[in-house]
């Protein structure tokens, strides 16, 4: 400024003077804004030589008049209060400077100038949100009064002045429309909880100097994808924590951060696992592979497979290695092997990643049996027995668990493939373990046979049979005794001769056994046979055996006939005699 002896008043207003808008907030003039409370007068006071004192006095708008410094009504300006070094400068030149919009030099004591630190001299309270608009210069005539003649006056310009920044928070979603995301902040109004939707804006302005956060609340089914923040002005910062989803900013007077928070929508994958084997022995390896089903294209993050021994998966786990998943691709589990008979349940979990959500198999639906190989021994009640005779089976089973179930099945056979003849001797239930015997089988034809046991197995153990041949009974054949009797189909014959031509009657043959040696009892065996003359007539016997030892009698009897007279053998003429020794 260029200056003498001066006395010159700055005045700073919070209103901006705006001829034609609603409201205008000019004062009657049209020029000069409306006074509010708390507007600011600064006074710059010189004498011509020394250090220019600083002043600084505040529009009062309700009150006592006690307040005013030269009016006894308010409004008015307040009591003037002068400034100390800490809280504003002020010098005029010592030295000839030339004054650019002059046009020419200034000797010294001409140009002065000042510094006022608004915040020490108390315009801007801590904590408390000023702001001014517009600002205008007057220079009086002479002395510091209020009511001195005004000499110079430049019109108020507008300006921004200001101990309080500006916090804009911005919502962008992939895709487009997602709404109702979150937010905290720490630091003290105005910041305050709020949300955003896709597109929106928080703006949070007249925010005092100091430090402040703002973190996203996590919210389902989306990923913080990118926050950036931006400060401007000096003394204004910002710095982010995508871990965290916080923007922490120092806002300085006059500072702006501006942020925007990107979510992304996350899939919601399935994964789908196939054991390499389903059923498998003691000892035996088995691995898992997983499918990620519903993931995008560029899916990462892990998977980790676990093997529990309970359908909840929630004991016994053994882990089965943790795999990095490429492109939604998903490597195979470790190899584990397996000791131990029992279920076992397989369970793979992907971890997720930035734009997928984690996903878990069902606990069952990945079931594997592991199995022992038992062996099935047999015992037989006899191995050599006598056709008639009875024989049982008896098993038992090596290397199975100790609450083995299931059942045996007991079976003769004729041939030594246990193939042919079979003979059910029973089916026993094992129970932990232990195999009740068969039935007994009783044998009634001679021969070799052949005794299996089969293990029909269980949940926890392998099926298994006895070896054919290694049960054989033999079923020996009757060794009868032998004693020799003789036998005889006796027939005898008669000669007649002498009698007349074409004699009659009957001849009678009677054979009596050992016990009738008169022949005077009942005859063994009797045969007649009718005579037609002079010949020879002999018996027919087919049925009748002669089997007791001793002598056998023939008795013959010729009846005679009306020309013939009978006639009668003696006993015994003819006889045979039957020996066993």
């Amino acid at each position: 400024m260029n200056i003498g002896s001066a006395d010159i008043d700055f005045e700073i207003n919070q209103l901006q003077c705006t001829p034609g808008a609603t409201p205008s907030n000019c004062s009657a003039n049209g020029v000069t804004p409306l006074r509010t409370a708390g507007d600011v007068l600064v006074l710059y006071e010189f004498g011509g030589s020394g250090t220019p004192t600083i002043q600084i006095s505040k529009w009062v708008a309700s009150g006592s008049a006690s307040q005013c410094e030269a009016s006894n009504t308010v409004p008015c300006w307040g009591a003037v209060t002068t400034l100390d070094s800490s809280e504003a400068q002020a010098a005029v030149n010592t030295v000839t400077v030339n004054d650019p919009i002059l046009g020419q030099n200034l000797t010294v004591g001409l140009f002065g100038e000042a510094a006022v630190d608004l915040t020490a001299a108390g315009v801007f309270p801590a904590g408390v949100c000023e702001h001014f608009g517009s600002a205008y210069t007057k220079a009086r005539s002479s002395g510091s009064s209020f009511d001195s003649e005004l000499k110079d006056f430049i019109a108020p310009i507008p300006v921004n002045i200001s101990n309080c920044g500006e916090v804009k928070i911005h919502k962008a979603t992939e895709p487009s429309g997602g709404s109702g995301f979150n937010y905290t902040t720490t630091g003290g109004a105005p910041l305050a909880s709020f949300s955003l939707n896709d597109g929106g804006t928080k703006d949070f302005t007249n925010v005092p100097q100091g430090s402040y956060s703002v973190t996203e609340s996590s919210k389902s089914g989306w990923a913080l994808a990118g926050l950036t923040c931006t400060a401007t002005g000096t003394g204004t910062s910002a710095s982010t924590n995508i871990g965290t989803a916080t923007a922490n900013m120092t806002v300085a007077p006059g500072g702006l951060v501006d942020c925007t928070y990107t979510n992304h929508a996350l899939a919601s994958p399935s994964i789908s696992t196939s054991l390499s084997a389903t059923t498998v022995n003691i000892g035996d390896s088995v691995q898992d592979s997983a499918t990620l089903t519903g993931a995008t294209f560029d899916a990462g993050g892990t998977v980790t497979y676990t093997v529990y021994t309970n359908n909840t998966c929630s004991q016994g786990a053994v882990n089965a290695g943790a795999v990095t998943v490429t492109n939604g691709v998903v490597p195979d589990s470790n190899a584990i092997t397996f000791n131990n008979a029992g279920t076992y349940y397989w369970q793979a979990a992907y971890s997720g990643d930035t734009y997928n959500n984690a996903a878990t198999s069902p606990c069952t639906s990945e079931v594997l049996i592991v199995k022992t190989n038992p062996s099935i021994g047999t015992t037989l009640s006899a191995t050599s027995v006598a056709i008639g005779d009875s024989v049982h089976d008896s098993a038992t089973l090596t290397g199975a668990t100790t609450d083995a179930g299931g059942t045996v099945t007991y079976t003769v056979y004729t041939n030594n493939t246990c193939s042919q003849g079979a003979v059910n001797a029973g089916a026993v239930t094992v129970t932990n373990g232990v195999v009740p015997d068969s039935k007994a089988i009783t044998f009634n034809n001679a021969g070799t046979y052949y005794w299996q046991a089969v293990y029909s197995g269980d949940a926890k153990n392998n099926s298994a049979a006895s070896p054919c041949t290694s049960e054989t009974l033999v079923v020996n054949p009757n060794t009868p005794g032998i004693s020799t009797a003789q036998n005889l189909l006796p027939n005898d014959s008669a000669t007649i001769s002498g009698a007349t031509s074409g004699a009659g009657g009957t001849v009678t043959f009677k054979l009596f056994d050992p016990n009738d040696a008169t022949c005077s009892g009942t005859p063994a065996y009797t045969q007649t046979v009718s005579v037609n003359g002079n010949g020879t007539y002999s018996t027919s016997n087919t049925t009748f055996y002669a089997t007791t030892t001793g002598e056998w009698r023939w008795l013959v009897v010729y009846s005679g006939d009306s020309n013939n007279t009978g006639t009668t053998s003696a006993c015994g003429v003819e006889n045979f005699t039957i020996t066993n020794s």
